[in-house]
C-alpha cells in the first residue's frame, strides 16, 4: 500500500516567487537527503488557485517513519524552517498524510 505526505502553502502577497521556488528546492534536496526518492511540487490550478503542494511518496507509512524521523532532527531542515518563517514568503495551508486502501481487483 503506498502512502503520501502532502504539504499545502501558499505565496503570500507580495512574495517574492523566485524565492519561494528556491526554497521548495532546497526542501525537496533535504528530503533526498534522507531518502525520500520522488518529492514532488503541484501547481493548484483549480479549487484553491495560487496554492502550492508539496508531495513525497513512500511504499508505506515505515517508509515514511524511516525518512521524516531523521528529517525532522536535522539541523540543516531546522534552519531551512526558520529562514523560510522569517522570510515571510509562504504560509502554510495543512498536511495531510494519506495512506492507499486497497479496493481488490
Amino acid at each position: 500500500m503506498a502512502y503520501e505526505a502532502r504539504y499545502v502553502f501558499k505565496p503570500n502577497p507580495g512574495a517574492d516567487l523566485a524565492a519561494v521556488m528556491k526554497a521548495m528546492e532546497q526542501g525537496a534536496a533535504l528530503w533526498r537527503k534522507h531518502g525520500a526518492t520522488s518529492p514532488r511540487l503541484w501547481a493548484i490550478t483549480a479549487g484553491e488557485l495560487g496554492n502550492y503542494v508539496l508531495s513525497v511518496q513512500f511504499e508505506n507509512a515505515l517508509a515514511f517513519a524511516q525518512v521524516v524521523d531523521p528529517l525532522s532532527a536535522d539541523p540543516e531542515f531546522r534552519a531551512w524552517q526558520a529562514r523560510n518563517s522569517e522570510a515571510g514568503h509562504i504560509a502554510w495551508v495543512r498536511s495531510n498524510h494519506a495512506r492507499e486502501l486497497d479496493l481488490g481487483r
